[in-house]
């Protein structure tokens, strides 16, 4: 009876494709610092101004400066490489879709849906051999996991006085995902897997000011605090072991046995961020750009009992990154003096809950933007390199490309009189 029920909750965990990093496996797996193509090609986890001088489409309290509504939207390709094997891993996926209104330079109203963490994780062991009654069986295990959390965001601008802004977003988290544990007796697959759906929030004040400015430098301050509004919750399916017959990843009635028993579990609390980020960018007159961010981020859930694939979670990150941007001028006559370039690096360490082992990630950037059209339409490019290590474990190797493209055009303006 409840096979009929699979196709359904099949669905729910494809939410897009990411590049497969055992480290994913752990909890809920890492949490995405970049999702602007134009916060990546900097480093940059988006407080800072990295789309339009003084304007992050990742921080509300800076949207008043956009001088037209955009919809944007970015796409990343990942490779993710294991140092050890010279083995490697594609995938891709939508990393933000957006869309901001600039109301009289005092306001700013925003929409947008983007995933949160990354889960995507595959691994497997050496094949081993043995004699059974007579015969060679070929055994190893497979270990898979993948979907995770999205956030619909909503978010607004307002002005503070003549020199500050403050940001508010609300997000409503929701998702699902998938863990599988598999042996494989002589290419026949025997799965053992669960399937999680969630459901939360989280709230976000976003600062921006200007410290200091005269006829050659200009310093902006930004800050961030996020916290948990709804813990999240879920319910975990848990599927019996059963023979996938016709390799389809998932339980249907060509598989043995006919039925399949499931536990239907409620979870909750099992995730729960809070973070507070601050951010400084010194802008100098001929465009160019110089920032520094950190970043302190806990996971405050307390549902000891929760775990994925690897009996470990995420408890708290830290990031400390840099760069610079040196940005385009729309109306500058030679295309070249419209393209924006932008390079950052960034340090980040996850430590893990209840082993006290750290992750380590380090990495650089380099992005390009390009203005084109009346309206401020902007094409977005970047490339990340960099390397993800534990102490007695192994070194992943990162590489991320990202394409953005943002979409301008006039709105809230008033109508000329007839004349």
């Amino acid at each position: 009876m409840f096979c009929r029920k699979i196709p359904i909750i099949s669905f729910l965990f494809v939410v897009g494709l990411s590049g497969q990093s055992i480290f994913n496996a752990y909890g809920l797996g890492l949490s995405k610092s970049f999702q602007h193509t134009s916060s990546a090609g900097a480093s940059s986890i988006g407080l800072v101004p990295t789309f339009h001088p003084g304007v992050s489409l990742d921080n509300p309290a800076t949207w008043s400066g956009l001088k037209f509504t955009y919809i944007s939207g970015s796409y990343s390709n990942r490779e993710m490489g294991i140092d050890a094997n010279n083995s490697s891993n594609t995938g891709g996926g939508i990393e933000k879709i957006q869309f901001v209104i600039p109301i009289r330079d005092k306001y700013g109203f925003g929409l947008s849906i983007k995933p949160v963490n990354d889960h995507y994780s595959y691994f497997k062991t050496d094949s081993i051999s043995f004699d059974f009654q007579g015969k060679t069986i070929q055994s190893n295990k497979v270990f898979r996991s993948g979907g995770g959390l999205m956030a619909g965001t909503v978010g607004l601008s307002l002005p503070l006085n003549e020199k500050m802004a403050f940001g508010l977003s609300l997000d409503r988290l929701f998702g699902s995902s998938r863990d599988e544990q598999s042996l494989i007796l002589n290419d026949m697959h025997y799965r053992l897997f669960n399937i999680r759906t969630y459901s939360g929030s989280t709230i976000n004040f976003n600062f921006a000011g200007q410290f200091f400015s005269n006829n050659k430098i200009m310093i902006l301050g930004f800050a961030k605090v996020s916290m948990t509004g709804s813990p999240v919750s879920g319910t975990l399916y848990q599927f019996d072991v059963f023979e996938d017959r016709n390799q389809n990843f998932s339980y249907d009635q060509d598989d043995y046995p006919a039925t399949a028993e499931v536990d239907t579990i409620n979870i909750s609390n099992i995730y729960a961020p809070n973070s507070f980020s601050l951010g400084f960018n010194v802008s100098f007159k001929n465009n160019m750009n110089i920032f520094t961010e950190f970043q302190l981020w806990n996971d405050e859930a307390t549902n000891a009992n929760y775990a994925s694939i690897i009996k470990e979670q995420i408890g708290s990150k830290t990031h400390l990154g840099a760069g610079m941007v040196r940005f385009g001028n729309l109306d500058a006559r030679s295309w070249q003096d419209r393209i924006t370039l932008r390079l950052g690096s960034y340090k980040e360490t996850y430590g893990l809950r209840y082993s006290g082992k750290t992750i380590n990630e380090n990495g650089i950037s380099l992005g390009f933007g390009f203005k084109f059209a009346a309206t401020g339409n902007q094409l977005d490019i970047s490339y990340r390199k960099g390397s993800r290590s534990m102490e007695g474990g192994h070194k992943e190797i990162i590489k991320d490309f990202t394409i953005g493209l943002s979409l301008g055009d006039v709105w809230f303006l008033r109508r000329r009189a007839k004349q």
